[in-house]
């Protein structure tokens, strides 16, 4: 919700669904507009709770959907559910479907199955995937040139994510294509309506099936890409663009011209912070595997890697390569993490520099060695656009991690005189 703006969402459930949003709202993003100084929150909540599940609530939910269609800033109406209130089994399409009849706004329902199963990266791509099968397609004008982006995390609308999405782009149209939709973006429901203009749906990770379900109904052509997360990663993403739309001289001569400037900006770190330093990561499953390889480009070496999201969401070939890499773990529990962190926080040698989110970082002691990257980010927030994607996103990227390796060196603390003698001694 919080990368559609005129999206408003009513969840039958109690008020830790209004909670989840205080969790985005001003902390994580501090340009979000899921809450409001006038209660007009974009996030609502019917507030059924144990005690009062088993009574007859429908009519409270409809007079609750309408009057959240009825906001002039709604553009589009989300309905959805808390596992406890999903099992009881409600009709929410029919509830939808006639609270709102006769209204002009499109409503959807997420599927029941993303509030009793999956984790965080299916609840996102639901909300897509029923968009792609609910959206009215009307008025398709696809035209030849025209590509579509679909599954790209927007979990913020700070400048990182709005870097990103100027990036992406700047690559298609370096290749003399025209990006007409990105999902998600941070922009309104009628911009993601654009999709109807594209005759091609270049798939992101965050989102394969809701790209599968628009080719299908659009007829567009469906290219399923990586994350264009480091350099060689983005190589990747360009030459695969130029194969699939036959502009392979186009690719590669932006390949090269990007390369050209970004490489020497990185010749005096590479040797300095990166050549056999170890670092570890905390993060979903696709920003995971991007990092491990941009670091032993580099000649860094992982020391440990916490995904926060299931194994299952990458391809057996890249989980493979992730889980052969040392220290590798799947969605661990807090103690598991702090277990694990702990012991490379602490350990002389353990990690020179430790890549997470703030949900890594509540359970392990912060020091110099830090890096807040990701979803949550509570203390590092960018108020113009600073990429971490594409050519020009990685060179920001690595010049943020080698200027924390680097006071991470700087900032270590002398042995204390107890050390020293025993150091002494043991000489």
């Amino acid at each position: 919700m919080n990368a559609v703006p005129d999206a408003f969402f009513l969840g039958d459930g109690p008020s830790c669904i209004f909670d989840k949003a205080a969790h985005i709202h001003g902390r994580h993003d501090l340009f979000s507009t899921l809450l409001s100084c006038d209660s007009r929150h974009r996030i609502q909540h019917t507030g059924v709770n144990v005690f009062n599940i088993a009574g007859d609530c429908e009519g409270d939910i409809a007079a609750s959907l309408r009057r959240m269609a009825a906001f002039p800033d709604c553009g589009v109406v989300f309905m959805g559910s808390m596992p406890m209130c999903s099992i009881v089994g409600t009709d929410y399409d029919r509830i939808l479907r006639e609270a709102l009849a006769g209204s002009d706004k499109p409503s959807f329902t997420m599927p029941r199955r993303s509030a009793v199963s999956g984790d965080w990266l299916d609840g996102y791509a639901s909300i897509m995937e029923a968009m792609a099968a609910g959206m009215d397609l009307s008025g398709a004008k696809p035209k030849s040139r025209n590509v579509a982006l679909v599954g790209y995390l927007m979990d913020r609308n700070e400048g990182d994510h709005l870097g990103n999405l100027k990036e992406l782009e700047r690559i298609v149209r370096a290749l003399g294509l025209e990006p007409v939709s990105i999902w998600l973006s941070g922009r309104p429901y009628e911009r993601l309506r654009d999709v109807r203009r594209a005759a091609a749906v270049v798939s992101m990770p965050y989102g394969r099936k809701a790209a599968k379900i628009l080719s299908k109904r659009l007829g567009a052509r469906l290219i399923e890409a990586g994350l264009p997360f480091g350099l060689e990663a983005t190589r990747r993403f360009v030459d695969l663009l130029g194969r699939e739309f036959g502009r392979e001289d186009q690719a590669q001569a932006f390949i090269a011209a990007e390369l050209d400037e970004v490489a020497p900006r990185l010749a005096w770190s590479v040797p300095h912070v990166f050549l056999n330093r170890t670092f570890a990561f905390s993060g979903d499953p696709h920003y995971a595997l991007c990092f491990a390889e941009q670091i032993e480009d580099l000649g860094g070496r992982i020391a440990g890697t916490i995904v926060i999201g299931g194994a299952y969401h990458l391809p057996e070939a890249q989980r493979q390569s992730l889980e052969r890499r040392p220290g590798t773990i799947f969605e661990p529990l807090p103690s598991e993490i702090r277990e694990r962190w702990g012991e490379l926080a602490r350990r002389e040698g353990g990690a020179d520099l430790i890549v997470g989110s703030a949900f890594a970082f509540s359970q392990v002691h912060r020091g110099p060695k830090w890096l807040e990257f990701g979803y949550p980010s509570e203390d590092t927030h960018f108020l113009r656009d600073e990429p971490f994607l594409g050519f020009q996103g990685a060179l920001g990227f690595l010049s943020r991690v080698a200027n924390e390796v680097s006071r991470g060196m700087n900032q270590e603390q002398p042995p204390s005189v107890a050390e020293q003698a025993a150091q002494a001694e043991g000489a």
